[in-house]
């Protein structure tokens, strides 16, 4: 006899998120590793997903899914041998910040943009350099022409270069 479920999989997952990262910052907070939190929740979010459909299913409709995953959220973060540790903690810099060298323009560039008067230019901006989003997909979220969007970002990089 096949069970029929109200949920795949999938839909579970999508709809648990908000559990999965309230786990996840729970346990990296008391390691103090929270700047590691996207990167759990995305790795947790992939154990999950590897798991068969019947047994998330059965989890999220036995109301033991959140169980399962604090546990798994634990075992990542608490061991010295998981996935998770060896693949972020144990990940040496690149290249180490050396603070008397760091140059700080684009950070008060971007202050700035941000801090726009105009919040037509602030949200163009916002979207083309915070999401990476193309003129053509920033005209069609705000309803305007793409030749706007362009004067708009041309005359604000403009003001953003000629006030440092």
């Amino acid at each position: 006899m096949e069970r029929k479920y109200s949920l795949s999989k999938n839909e579970i997952i999508a709809q648990e998120q908000g559990t999965i990262r309230d786990i996840c910052a729970s346990v990296l907070s008391n390691n103090k590793d929270s700047h590691l939190l996207d990167d759990l929740v995305q790795d947790i979010s992939l154990i999950l997903l590897s798991q068969m459909e019947e047994t998330v299913q059965s989890l999220y409709e036995t109301n033991q899914l959140r169980y399962f995953v604090a546990r798994v959220v634990t075992n990542q973060v608490l061991s010295t041998s998981s996935p998770f540790h060896n693949t972020y903690r144990l990940r040496e810099p690149k290249n180490p910040l050396i603070s008397s060298e760091y140059d700080y323009t684009a950070d008060v560039v971007w202050l700035k943009a941000l801090n726009l008067s105009n919040d037509m230019a602030k949200n163009i901006v916002y979207l083309k350099y915070e999401y990476g989003l193309k003129i053509r997909e920033i005209a069609k979220i705000k309803g305007v022409s793409t030749r706007y969007v362009h004067k708009v970002l041309a005359k604000t990089l403009k003001d953003l270069k000629d006030s440092l």
